[in-house]
């Protein structure tokens, strides 16, 4: 009679390998925590959705990232200003 069900006992450390896997059988809550690595992580699959609210500081963003067509113009309108001289140098 053919084997038709497996149980944990029967299962020894080790002996499963990614072959024996049917695709898509691991779900992310079997994940262990910090298992996804940068090395996973596809190039450019990261986007804002992802950032941790505040995540981004001055140490994150490259030099002349900011620009003035990214600086709110309404900044005027709150009775701040921004001189541009200190943005840009």
């Amino acid at each position: 009679m053919a084997l038709s069900k497996i149980n944990s006992r029967a299962i020894t450390d080790l002996s499963i390998s990614a072959d024996d896997l049917a695709s898509g059988s691991i779900t992310t809550a079997k994940l262990g925590a910090d298992s996804v690595t940068n090395a996973k992580i596809a190039d450019d699959q990261i986007d804002s959705e992802h950032y941790v609210d505040g995540s981004i500081d001055t140490a994150h963003i490259s030099n002349n990232a900011v620009t003035s067509a990214k600086i709110d113009t309404s900044v005027a309108s709150t009775g701040k200003s921004i001189a541009m001289s200190i943005v840009f140098g």
